[in-house]
């Protein structure tokens, strides 16, 4: 499964980003400190469904889709 991954050295650090309100799963968050200082975005695997949405949105192209291996926890026993 592909998940999104934020490449910290493209990502501007704009408290207005564009991601964080484009995720319908809500699985990015950005801390924001002082006025006009925000923290690279954060995105949680166990939430994001891998859509693109935020891929296609990031102004700086900061944000890929990258597969996944999957967990022996979540295989399914044959």
């Amino acid at each position: 499964m592909k998940k999104a991954v934020i490449n910290k050295n493209k990502c501007d650090h704009s408290p207005f980003c564009p991601v964080k309100r484009v995720c319908l799963a809500g699985a990015v968050t950005q801390k924001t400190s002082l006025f006009l200082r925000a923290e690279v975005p954060v995105i949680d695997e166990s939430k994001c469904t891998g859509c693109g949405q935020c891929a296609k949105v990031c102004p700086h192209r900061a944000i890929t889709l990258k597969e996944m291996p999957v967990s022996t926890r979540t295989k399914k026993r044959a």
